[in-house]
């Protein structure tokens, strides 16, 4: 037994749910505000919906940049199923 008068602590594992596209976006743009990813020069998205679209923004988000950004996003994910299967 410890000598803590709380049995047990509640505490949040993550700030939004990702299985909800809307409220994700929603605190990606909270965070972008806050300067917690510093300057911003380019973002991409790829949305698959009915159809496949794929957007940029930003000062620097040329055709080029956003291709970058999204294939960077592919080798993370993909290091990442490799790494830890499924």
């Amino acid at each position: 037994m410890t000598d803590s008068p709380h049995l047990s602590e509640v505490v949040t594992l993550y700030d939004s749910n990702i299985r909800d596209p809307v409220a994700t976006l929603r605190a990606i743009a909270d965070e972008i505000e806050t300067g917690k990813y510093g300057e911003i020069g380019c973002i991409a998205l790829c949305l698959i919906g009915d159809t496949m679209e794929v957007f940029a923004a930003g000062p620097d988000s040329e055709g080029p940049s956003a291709a970058l950004l999204l294939h960077a996003g592919f080798m993370r994910l993909s290091g990442y199923i490799e790494q830890h299967g499924k």
